[in-house]
């Protein structure tokens, strides 16, 4: 059960926040909107998808200025289960994460694929990035054996396409881990204070770009994000759905003198299939009506236009949304029109 729409688990959820609501004799939702109740899942508190969460209820307030718009922490595998259960509204995900989910790839849902979820909006790309210091004599994916490295943890999506870029290009974690390597598991902040300090060689994240704590790490060091071979991104692409090539440019950090090629995912903002094509229209509208002011947000999102919103949500994109883009001539690819 969803619930967008639904003023009795509105009223429970918000009783003692609306009392003084009632009192001043007001509505406690938007009826004639049509929304009482919303909740976005986001991700760890201080991470950049709560930021954009609490960045778009911000937005979405001005809109629905009685509606209570609730921020939830997540992340891309949690929301996707937490929209597809009934349990958020909206939602923030990778749509690598998504692609997997739709399938049954996807650690969390092997049994029980997530199909009843659609898309609204590409927000932001992420990209396979492993991190070095600029000075290091790493230049390659092969570079890695007996080196102190870090991914994150098994089963967290960065781990895994760690794996599957491993193995495009013939290797394994137990080669890392030759010679005294070793695969470290650590979160990311653990990851880049060890990485800042010198305890590890290389930290490898499928990461927001230029993401705000490795350009925290220039404070001590140089930063440089390794580049792939074509032959090694078209094996990857092969075998990983969702993903696409991208280019780090150079400069983009003072240790990147040569541009890195890579393979990225899009992030997207997401609905339930059961979200009513006239809220998913309005939903899309108030960001695009407050577009300045939803990417003043976050730096990461100042890429987000015309060009970029419809493209490469993997899942289909909501009717509603699709609606909206038609109306404003904004264009869709054929990833957003997948078989339902």
């Amino acid at each position: 059960m969803t619930h967008f729409l639904t003023r009795r688990q509105c009223l429970k959820s918000a009783l003692s926040a609306s009392v003084a609501t009632v009192a001043a004799g007001l509505p406690l939702a938007t009826r004639a909107q049509g929304l009482d109740f919303l909740t976005i899942g986001g991700g760890p508190s201080g991470g950049v998808f709560n930021i954009v969460a609490t960045g778009l209820a911000n937005v979405l307030r001005q809109s629905y200025p009685e509606a209570i718009i609730d921020v939830q922490p997540g992340g891309s595998g949690p929301n996707l289960l937490r929209v597809s259960g009934g349990k958020a509204d909206l939602g923030i995900t990778s749509a690598s994460n998504a692609f997997d989910a739709w399938n049954g790839r996807d650690p969390a849902t092997p049994e029980a694929p997530i199909k009843n979820v659609r898309g609204l909006m590409t927000i932001m790309q992420s990209a396979v990035q492993i991190w070095v210091d600029g000075n290091s004599d790493i230049r390659s994916i092969q570079d890695l054996r007996g080196k102190q490295v870090s991914a994150g943890q098994p089963g967290q999506t960065s781990w895994l396409a760690f794996e599957r870029l491993l193995a495009a290009a013939g290797m394994t974690m137990e080669d890392i881990e030759s010679d005294g390597g070793k695969m470290n598991k650590l979160s990311w902040s653990e990851s880049h204070n060890a990485l800042r300090n010198g305890e590890l060689d290389a930290v490898m994240w499928l990461s927001l770009w230029p993401h705000p704590t490795v350009r925290q790490n220039e404070t001590v060091r140089p930063m440089r994000a390794l580049s792939f071979d074509d032959a090694v991104l078209e094996k990857f692409l092969a075998s990983s759905g969702g993903f696409e090539r991208v280019t780090l440019p150079a400069g983009l950090f003072e240790g990147q003198a040569e541009a890195a090629n890579t393979v990225g995912t899009n992030t997207i903002l997401f609905a339930s299939d059961k979200m009513s094509d006239e809220l998913a229209q309005n939903i899309t509208k108030a960001i695009w009506d407050n577009l300045e002011e939803f990417k003043a947000t976050h730096a990461l999102l100042g890429n987000l236009s015309a060009e970029t919103a419809g493209k490469g949500m993997v899942v289909p994109l909501h009717p509603g949304a699709k609606a909206f883009y038609d109306a404003q001539g904004i264009a869709y690819d054929a990833s957003s029109e997948l078989a339902e």
